[in-house]
């Protein structure tokens, strides 16, 4: 009985471990499409986490994605004048594709935050 116990329990890892999660990693990119080396995760990470940080003044800017396997995530986001960071979260094999819509709307708000800027000191 102990050795057909032993023997579910190998084939349950295997198993777990042939369906594990795959997502996307990276560590401090500078653009999405250095971002797309596909991992298979760990049997506990069940979570693909993107991180965006992105800030930048007038002509310089610039992001910084990193990707991971995760068991925690939390989806948040944050801006400011001139810096946003956001975290997304998902848990589907490879769903973590794109840090780019997070960028994007950050460059927006940096264009913003700077029209009020120019507007302020040319009213002082």
């Amino acid at each position: 009985m102990a050795s057909s116990t032993s023997i579910i329990l190998v084939m349950a890892l295997c198993i777990a471990a042939a369906y594990s999660l795959s997502c996307y990693t990276c560590t401090s990119q500078g653009s999405n499409s250095a971002c797309m080396t596909a991992t298979n995760c760990t049997a506990t990470d069940t979570t693909c986490m993107t991180s965006v940080f992105a800030g930048g003044i007038g002509s310089l800017s610039g992001a910084s994605i990193t990707k991971t396997c995760t068991s925690v995530c939390t989806a948040t986001g944050f801006s400011a004048v001139v810096v946003s960071t956001s975290v997304s979260c998902c848990t589907t094999d490879l769903c973590n594709t794109s840090g780019a819509s997070s960028v994007k709307s950050t460059y927006t708000i940096l264009a913003v935050a700077l029209g009020f800027i120019v507007t302020f000191l040319r009213n002082v």
